[in-house]
Order: structure tokens, then C-alpha cells, then sequence
């Protein structure tokens, strides 16, 4: 009950106590929110009457009731009297028993795939999928052995360390939050709550004066630096990692901490993460080498700079020398000093600074083991490393490496979060390995230097070459001699040696293999799923996996290819129902699926048209270097790579281009921009579509609606239009009689955008008019 819960703290909160200490605030903060939350939203629900609560299977009817009463009869009289023709009736009763429930099952299923038609919601469709694909609590139970061993990783032991220094100082930064930048970072969605059990929905319908209350508590832990005593105590879950065992049932699993912490924090978190990624953003302090978690950048990045690399060395005739680098426990051992000092060497100013070696300084880590019949929690402190799930730790950790790419520049670099990837290439393999090594050496003393430690077992050395000789080289890490290998997965790819892509496809059709099986379950040919949410399915959960940078292996082996055509024309055929002899052009035009070549084109195409959006972007470079090498004889018998061919087919596309993102260009940072609070485009005298209106009555509605809710406004008309003449654009001002027309010289263009040029033209007006 959200209106009595808003209630109840709207009444709370109107003359509270004044409270100068954080700490007490804070506590009468989440203690009056608790006293609420148990009155109109309790966490159970008691069932007072379970008989009529009960519902059985949603197959069961009176006639299957009617069957088992008479079974349950024919074993209590072969029981009291057990003799052949007893015996018989009893077999008789259970086959029929049987056969009857069968048949209601499988009418049962049937209804139940016929329920999901186009009107049935996406939620509710995946809800019904995660349902049929087996989704349940996991019922795997670490032993208290493994959870001590879990805690001891993420929490080493170690001293905490003297506060260093803060002298730095950024106006910006560190002004006080306001109501809107809180009220943007609040989501709507629960997740699992920390030990205070405050939920984000609760945080989200918090009236206006508990939320005023809040935002001051948040100010004030800004400006003091101080950490309420929640915020330092982290619940500890560890989960089954999926599919480590490889088949055997036996190896015990691998074990994934999930953080669980408190929203409140979380919501403060996120709050510094907007401000520190617009200043981080905007001064182009991370290299461009850098892609994990920054906006409009991922893993396809890394990808296509080392690929394309490696093709631009095959046209080279040269091979090229790659190390894909481990770091241990990266997160767990990061040196907080080292990342305040970082934050203080950026001149982020020292409020925020403080706020965060504060709160990194004493975090206490808490796991659930079983202490004989008792239940406790074993906890540890810990003031080395950033925060598991902490919505900040992965732009600090971005931060705190920066310094790695910028200075390592004798070789190409990758970073992907704690993924390093070091790439080179020259006409002696013996001199890549010399680069190689000092760069490697130079990357160890850099990390060492923040904490971190590289992993010298599990990082790899990979040769990227055209012949078939297998050549190998020496490289170390800290004495430790780097293996190689003959595939090797990286940011979810197989890469070979000779990038022949048959790993990696094989990889993905087994993987798809399963998902079709779902669609065969669901589909029926009298009864079964919609075709149109088959379809959603077949794009959501197979064609998804297919499509994964699927343009970089487009001129591997036609036979490779192939076999992902297989796999989409099988999931086309069980969709729509086809027949075998159905040719494949029909099924792709029926259920409007374009083949896979022309959907790796089009995926090409949006990709350099969003790396042409960024200027001097690393990835244009290299595939524009890879383009003019295309003519080279190495490229005579092959099929040419497909991000060139793009690059060479959309070289003349005029793209508007900025670096950074035009979002971090403004004077300040922009959490969300909610156009639909901003702008009021609706009419309460359309309700439906311009044509189910007769033309006078619709003018005289709308001029009457507009004159009523914008008297003494200033009124400015526009409008775009397109026909086989042409398209045009205009506006209209009757205030002061004033006017102007455009006439656009692109056809290809659609009436939206048309539309959008008049509504730009005419705020191009409004501004010179002032």
C-alpha cells in the first residue's frame, strides 16, 4: 500500500527532529522508513487459510479425481483381498490413471502455448520462457571452507593505511547535490537490498519531504567525509559460477561472490559516478585504448582494432605477436592510497576524494556459514582493493589504470575492464618478442606500482600468422615463463592462429543448439506459440549469438558460413511451420528475416557509421590502413574482409563526428533527460488517428484546446511535406507576420524527418529573435 506507506513518512518527516551528528540522522532516516515498510508494504504475507489458497495443477479436473478414487478403491480391495481378477482390476485402474493424466497434460501444454499470442505482454511471455527453460532457486550449498577461502580473497589481509593529504579543490564537483540529480539516479526496479532491507522502490516513492531529508543527509556526508556504519558492512552471497565443471559432476564449482549493498549507498554511488564520468570524459583523461564501461564503447571495439590489426599484418606478410594479460583478484587489490592519490592528482577536488579512501579504508565483509546448529556471519575487514557490485569501482578502477595505456607505446594496447590484450607486429618475429618484453616489464612495474599483480600461469602469449609453421617465442612475466595455445577465447570470441574462424563458429552453432530445441517445444502444427513470438525468441536468444560481430569472420571458409545459414534456416522452418521443400528465400520473406550476409552487412555498416561518429577514432584509422591494403596480392584469392569493404562503400557519407560525446561537452553533467516531462506534445482532443477525424472539426478542436491551455503564449506554426516534386519544410509566426520556407534536396529522406528540419528552423527563429 504505497499511498499509506507515503502517508505515514509524508507525516513523519514534516517536523523532524533536528539531528546534527550523520550518524544518528542517518539511523532515524532508515528506522522511520522500516516503521513504515512493516505497516503498509510487510515483507510475508501469512496465508490464514491454505485449503482455500490451494490451487492444483493447472491440468487437473474432476475426472482425473474421479480416476484416482477408483484406483486408490482397487488397491485397498486387492489389499484385503488379493486375488488374480483383484489384481487385474488394479493394473487396469492404474493404466487408465495414467493414460487419463497424460492426456490432460498434453491438453494442458497445448493450451498453455496457445495462451501466448500477440496480445500477451514481453514480460509475461519471458516470464512463462524462464519457467519452461528450468529457472530455479539454485539449491547448490557452498561449504564453509570454500566461503572462508571466498572472504580471504576479497578480503587480503592488510593495515589500514595513513589518510594521505587533500588539498585539491573543484567548485564543480563538489557543490552540493539538488533534488532532480537525486531523484534521476533512483530506479523503479528492486534488487536485492543490503542489511538495512531498504529497497529501491521504497527509495522511489518516498514523499517529497522524507526525499528533501535524504538529499541533506547526502550533502552533509559529501561535505564531512564521514561513512554511516551500514554503508562499511557488505552481505556476501557466493553463487555456482555456470558451466565451470565442463561435464563432470564430480569437480566441485567454482564459486561467484555476489555484494549485496545497501541502496541507499548505491543511489549516493551513482550520484559520484555521474560527476566523475562527466569530468573524466570532458578533460579526455582515459586513453582512447580504454572501453570498458564508458558510454557508446564495448567489447566490439577491442575486437575490431586486433583483428583488423592482424589482417593489416597479413597483408604485410608479417606475423603478428599478441599477449593477453591475467591480473589477480584486480578488484581485491587495488591500493586505495593509489587511488586516492590518482583522484588527487585529477584535481577532482578534495571533498569527493576524502568521501572515497573514507569509505574504501574500512569495509567489513560478511558471509552466512553454519556454525553447528546455529546459523552466524563470519566477517572480515578489509582496506585494500574497491567494492564488489559498488556502481563507482569500475570508473575508479578505469581511473587508477589510466596511467598504463598512456604510457605503454611501444606496443598496440586493449583494455577491457581488467582484460589487457598487448599486440605488435614487424618483419622479425625475434624483434616483436623484444618489444614485447620490455613493454610486458613495463606494464608489471606500472601495476605493482597501484598493487596489482600479474598472473604469469594464466596470461598467454598468441601468434598471429599466414603460414602453417607453428613458430614460438620466449616472454616472461616476473620470472614466469608465458605459455601459448592453440585457440584462445577473448571478450567472447575464439581467435586461431590464422584466423580461419572454424572454433569459434562451431562454438556457436553448438551453442545455438540448444535454444532450437526450445522452439522445437513450443511450436506444434495445429496448436503451439504465436509465429510472431517464436520469431522474438528465435532473434532474442539464437540470431543474437549469430550476430555477435559477425562481420569480422565474414570471409572466413564459405563452409564455416554455411553452417550458420543451416542454423537460421532451421529455426525459420520451425517457426513458421515450412515444409522441408520450402525454398529458403520464401521462409526469409514470409517471416521478414534477411539473410545472413545481408544482415552482417548491415551490422558492418552501423558499426563504422558509429566509429566515424567519433573523431580521430583509432578504429577508422586502422580499418581505412586495412582498406587501402586490400589490393595487395594476399587479398587476390580471398574474400576481402568486410569492415574495408563498408569503410569503402560509405567513405563519402557526410557523419557528424565529436570527441568526447556531446553530453560531456556541456558546462555541466546531464544524468538522464526525460523529453516527455520536458516537452508536452499530447492533445486531449486526439485520441486516436488524424483520419478517423473529419478536417473542420479537428481544426476547430485543436485551435480551441490551444487557445484554452496557451492563452497569451506565443504561438509559432511548422510543418514539412513530401511528394514526388520534392521535399520541403516550413514555419510560421502570425505575431509578427513572419515566415520561412525550405526546400530539402535529399529524396531519400523520410516526412519525420522533414517534420524534425521545420521544429529546427523555427527554434533556430526563436533564439535570433531572443
Amino acid at each position: 500500500d504505497w499511498k499509506l506507506y507515503k502517508e505515514m513518512l509524508h507525516t513523519a518527516f514534516i517536523n523532524p527532529v533536528s539531528i546534527n551528528n550523520i550518524q544518528e540522522k542517518y539511523d532515524f532516516f532508515i528506522n522511520t522508513i522500516n516503521v513504515a515498510a512493516n505497516h503498509s508494504i510487510p515483507a510475508i504475507k501469512i496465508c490464514t487459510d491454505p485449503t482455500s489458497k490451494f490451487k492444483p495443477k493447472h491440468y487437473w479436473n474432476p475426472e482425473i479425481s474421479r480416476s484416482i478414487a477408483q484406483r486408490r478403491l482397487a488397491l485397498k480391495v486387492f489389499r484385503h483381498n488379493p486375488t488374480p481378477e483383484n489384481l487385474t482390476l488394479l493394473e487396469l485402474k492404474i493404466c487408465e490413471t495414467k493414460r487419463l493424466i497424460c492426456k490432460y497434460k498434453s491438453q494442458g501444454w497445448n493450451q498453455f502455448c496457445n495462451s501466448i499470442d500477440e496480445s500477451t505482454s514481453l514480460s509475461e511471455m519471458w516470464r512463462r520462457m524462464r519457467w519452461m527453460k528450468g529457472y530455479r532457486k539454485c539449491q547448490f550449498q557452498a561449504s564453509d571452507e570454500q566461503k572462508a577461502e571466498m572472504l580471504c580473497s576479497l578480503a587480503p589481509d592488510s593495515v589500514v593505511p595513513q589518510m594521505p593529504s587533500f588539498n585539491s579543490m573543484n567548485m564543480c564537483l563538489e557543490t552540493d547535490f539538488n533534488m532532480d540529480e537525486m531523484t534521476k539516479c533512483m530506479k523503479k526496479k528492486d534488487t536485492a537490498p543490503g542489511n538495512d532491507l531498504i529497497t529501491y522502490s521504497m527509495l522511489y516513492n518516498l514523499p517529497t519531504n522524507a526525499k528533501t531529508y535524504l538529499l541533506d543527509i547526502y550533502n552533509d556526508i559529501l561535505n564531512q567525509g564521514s561513512v554511516p556504519l551500514q554503508w562499511r558492512y557488505v552481505k556476501i552471497y557466493p553463487i555456482p559460477k555456470a558451466n565451470n565443471t565442463h561435464g563432470n559432476v564430480s569437480q566441485t564449482p567454482k564459486l561467484r561472490p555476489i555484494a549485496l549493498m545497501s541502496c541507499v549507498n548505491k543511489i549516493f554511488h551513482v550520484m559520484i559516478t555521474k560527476r566523475l564520468e562527466w569530468y573524466v570524459e570532458k578533460n579526455k583523461i582515459l586513453s582512447h585504448k580504454t572501453t570498458g564501461f564508458r558510454r557508446a564503447q564495448s567489447t566490439t571495439d577491442n575486437l575490431v582494432r586486433l583483428i583488423s590489426y592482424i589482417q593489416v599484418g597479413f597483408s604485410k606478410k608479417r606475423s603478428t605477436l599478441a599477449c593477453f594479460l591475467d591480473i589477480d583478484n584486480a578488484y581485491n587489490n587495488i591500493s586505495i592510497n593509489k587511488v586516492a592519490n590518482t583522484l588527487e592528482e585529477l584535481n577532482v577536488g578534495s571533498k569527493l576524494s576524502r568521501y572515497i579512501w573514507t569509505y574504501l579504508s574500512e569495509r567489513r565483509l560478511l558471509i552466512d556459514i553454519d556454525y553447528g546448529s546455529d546459523s552466524r556471519s563470519l566477517c572480515r575487514w578489509t582496506s585494500k582493493g574497491i567494492g564488489q557490485g559498488d556502481p563507482l569501482s569500475p570508473l575508479l578502477f578505469n581511473i587508477v589504470t589510466h596511467k598504463i595505456c598512456h604510457n605503454i607505446t611501444d606496443v598496440i594496447m586493449s583494455q577491457y575492464a581488467d582484460d589487457f590484450v598487448l599486440y605488435t607486429s614487424s618483419n622479425r618475429l625475434c624483434d616483436s618478442a623484444d618489444i614485447m618484453q620490455n613493454a610486458l616489464n613495463s606494464i608489471f612495474t606500472i601495476l605493482q606500482d597501484i598493487g596489482l599483480q600479474l598472473s604469469g600461469s594464466k596470461s598467454k602469449y598468441f601468434i598471429f600468422s599466414r603460414g602453417y609453421r607453428q613458430q614460438e617465442v620466449q616472454l616472461q612475466i616476473n620470472n614466469v615463463i608465458l605459455g601459448s595455445a592453440e585457440n584462445i577465447k577473448y571478450l567472447g570470441v575464439w581467435l586461431d592462429r590464422a584466423l580461419r574462424w572454424r572454433k569459434h563458429v562451431n562454438e556457436v552453432v553448438q551453442k545455438t543448439q540448444k535454444f532450437m530445441n526450445l522452439l522445437k517445444l513450443l511450436s506444434g502444427p495445429s496448436w503451439g506459440i504465436h509465429p510472431n513470438h517464436l520469431r522474438r525468441l528465435y532473434i532474442a536468444l539464437i540470431r543474437s549469438r549469430i550476430d555477435y560481430c559477425s562481420f569480422l569472420f565474414d570471409n572466413s571458409a564459405k563452409m564455416h558460413v554455411h553452417k550458420l545459414d543451416i542454423v537460421q534456416n532451421q529455426g525459420l522452418r520451425i517457426i513458421g511451420g515450412f515444409l522441408r521443400s520450402t525454398p529458403v528465400h520464401v521462409m526469409e520473406c514470409e517471416l521478414s528475416a534477411p539473410p545472413l550476409f545481408v544482415r552482417r552487412y548491415y551490422l558492418a555498416a552501423k558499426y563504422i557509421s558509429k566509429a566515424k561518429s567519433w573523431t580521430n577514432n583509432e578504429t577508422i584509422n586502422v580499418v581505412n590502413e586495412l582498406s587501402t591494403l586490400c589490393t595487395n596480392r594476399y587479398w587476390h584469392n580471398k574474400k576481402k574482409p568486410l569492415l574495408a569493404i563498408v569503410y569503402n562503400d560509405t567513405k563519402d557519407d557526410c557523419i557528424d563526428n565529436s570527441n568526447p560525446l556531446k553530453m560531456f561537452t556541456l558546462d555541466t553533467w546531464v544524468t538522464k533527460i526525460q523529453t516527455l516531462e520536458t516537452i508536452n506534445i499530447n492533445l486531449d482532443c486526439i485520441s486516436s488517428s488524424k483520419s478517423k477525424y473529419h478536417a473542420d472539426i479537428l481544426k476547430n478542436s485543436v485551435l480551441e484546446e490551444l487557445s484554452n491551455k496557451y492563452n497569451g503564449w506565443h504561438k509559432i506554426y511548422t510543418d514539412g511535406s513530401k511528394s514526388a516534386n520534392g521535399i520541403g519544410a516550413a514555419f510560421f509566426d502570425p505575431c509578427f507576420n513572419n515566415s520561412g520556407s525550405y526546400k530539402i534536396n535529399d529524396m531519400n529522406i523520410c516526412i519525420m524527418t522533414a517534420e524534425l528540419t521545420a521544429i529546427l528552423e523555427a527554434l533556430w527563429y526563436i533564439k535570433g529573435r531572443n
